[in-house]
C-alpha cells in the first residue's frame, strides 16, 4: 500500500489530496463491503505514515448494473489510484470489460492515474488469466503478461499450460506482500517484502529476479 500510495501521490502532483477508490469486484460472490473496508482502513494507515493527504473511498462496483451506474464511474475517473482487492479472478473482467466504469478507469488511467491490483486484481490487469472455470482474457493494461501470485518454482509450468499452452506470454511471478510498479513501454521497479520473478515465453524457470527497489526487466508493448 505504502509504494502504491507513493506512486500515486507523484501521479497526482501532491497540489490537493489524493483519490484512491478501492473497487471489490473480485469479491462479489463473497463480502464485497468487508474487503472494501480493508482496502480504506490499509490506504488509510498508509496516508498516516506518510503524512499524506488523501481521500480513499469505496466504489462498489460488484455486477453489471453498478457497472454501468454513472455516478460510480464519475468517481472512478476522477481517482489518483484506482486498486482492485483480490478475490475470484474471473470476477474482474467478466464484470468489468465493456462496461462504463471500465471506460471510466481506462480514462483516469491515460490521465495519469495509476491502476494496482492484489492476486486476482493483479491477474485482470494483464493479457490473461488463470481461473478456476478456465483460461480467460484480462484487462489488457499490461500487455503480453501475466501474473502467477503467491509464487513458488513448481507452479509455473502447470498454470502456463493451462493460461497459454499456444500463447507466447512472459510470467510475473510475485511472492507473498510484492509487486512490480511500472508502466507499459516504460521502466519498472519491484516493491515490497519479497522478489518478484520474470518468466519468459516458453519457459518454465525465471530468467531474472529482484527485490524491493530493484529494477525489474519486464518489456511490454
Amino acid at each position: 500500500m505504502d509504494a502504491l500510495l507513493a506512486a500515486a501521490l507523484a501521479s497526482s502532483g501532491g497540489t490537493r489530496p489524493v483519490r484512491i477508490v478501492v473497487v471489490p469486484t473480485a469479491t462479489a460472490r463473497h463480502r464485497p463491503e468487508l474487503a472494501a473496508s480493508h482496502g480504506v482502513r490499509a490506504f488509510e494507515a498508509a496516508a498516516a505514515r506518510a503524512v499524506a493527504d488523501a481521500v480513499v473511498r469505496p466504489v462498489m462496483v460488484v455486477d453489471e448494473a453498478s457497472a454501468e451506474d454513472p455516478a460510480l464511474a464519475a468517481e472512478l475517473e476522477a481517482a489518483d489510484l484506482v486498486y482492485l482487492p483480490g478475490g475470484d479472478p474471473d470476477l474482474i473482467p467478466a464484470v468489468l470489460a465493456g462496461s462504463r466504469a471500465w471506460a471510466a478507469i481506462a480514462r483516469a488511467h491515460d490521465g495519469g492515474a495509476c491502476l494496482g491490483g492484489a492476486s486476482a486484481g493483479a491477474m485482470a490487469l494483464c493479457a490473461r488469466l488463470w481461473t478456476p472455470r478456465g483460461p480467460m482474457d484480462g484487462l489488457g493494461v499490461v500487455p503480453g503478461a501475466a501474473v502467477l501470485p503467491h509464487f513458488a518454482p513448481g507452479r509455473v509450468r502447470g498454470w502456463r499450460s493451462t493460461v497459454d499452452p499456444t500463447r507466447e506470454l512472459t510470467w510475473v511471478g510475485l511472492e507473498e506482500r510484492t509487486l512490480v510498479i511500472g508502466r507499459p513501454g516504460g521502466t519498472w521497479r519491484v516493491a515490497g517484502a519479497g522478489r518478484a520473478y520474470l518468466i519468459p515465453p516458453r519457459a518454465a524457470e525465471p530468467a531474472a529476479d529482484a527485490s524491493h527497489g530493484e529494477p525489474f526487466p519486464l518489456a511490454t508493448g
